[in-house]
């Protein structure tokens, strides 16, 4: 297939369907765990029991795609509330299906599906916001090259790099990791100013990264201390 620019464009990816899925169906999915533990590193894969609980708990969103009922892609997302801010944890699709568009679908389907919700419980979703790694600390050049096409996908999406200093809680229970956040703002809304930025990344350290990972309280204090530091 070939668009009126003349670029290819990729074909279709037959008997594709994106779906929101119970904590009970996502328990018994052996592709979807499979996916996981194959696209993210230990420092970054959760317990599978901290993603099924969230879903349980009413405080995430989930859509998979899935081709001839085999998982084949997915994007999480944990719930924010102070601010309504839809905090997407995991986006990835299978490599052999990869440039297809599947990942762009599944972002769209997933905001479209924390804002249904938000609306749902009276809130008005602001945005959403992600985790990205810093190209700069890759290991590799390899590693540099993903890590900034991953950027640049989002960027495609509608996502901006946020230039505020941020590191990702310890969810192995060992290591914090530096990161970037991104930000996709609301139909006519902004991106966070720094007020709104150090009240967004307490909400992900305090509603997300404790309440439903469990790390301690004192550990994101200090995280959050040094973010504080380096914005002053």
């Amino acid at each position: 297939m070939v668009c009126p620019c003349g670029r290819h464009m990729p074909e279709p990816v037959p008997d594709l369907v994106l779906d929101s899925v119970s904590a009970e169906t996502l328990a018994a999915d052996g592709a979807f765990w499979q996916l996981y533990d194959s696209e993210f590193p230990s420092t970054q894969r959760e317990p599978r029991n901290v993603i099924l609980e969230t879903l349980r708990r009413g405080n995430g969103v989930v859509i998979c795609a899935r081709q001839n009922n085999h998982t084949v892609g997915f994007a999480f997302a944990h719930m924010l509330r102070h601010p309504p801010v839809l905090f997407m944890v995991y986006l990835a699709v299978a490599p052999a299906l990869r440039s297809r568009h599947i990942g762009a679908a599944l972002f769209e389907k997933l905001w479209q599906g924390g804002r249904r919700r938000y609306s749902d419980e009276g809130l008005k979703a602001e945005g959403m916001v992600w985790e990205v790694d810093i190209p700069e600390r890759a290991p590799s050049e390899q590693g540099l090259e993903q890590s900034r096409r991953r950027i640049a996908f989002f960027e495609r999406l509608g996502g901006r790099l946020l230039a505020s200093a941020y590191f990702q809680p310890p969810v192995d229970g060992i290591n914090p990791v530096p990161m970037r956040l991104m930000f996709q703002p609301a139909p006519g809304g902004f991106l966070p100013d720094v007020a709104a930025y150090l009240a967004l990344v307490r909400a992900l350290y305090f509603e997300k990264y404790h309440a439903a990972n469990g790390i301690p309280e004192a550990v994101l204090q200090h995280l959050l201390n040094e973010i504080e530091g380096q914005d002053a």
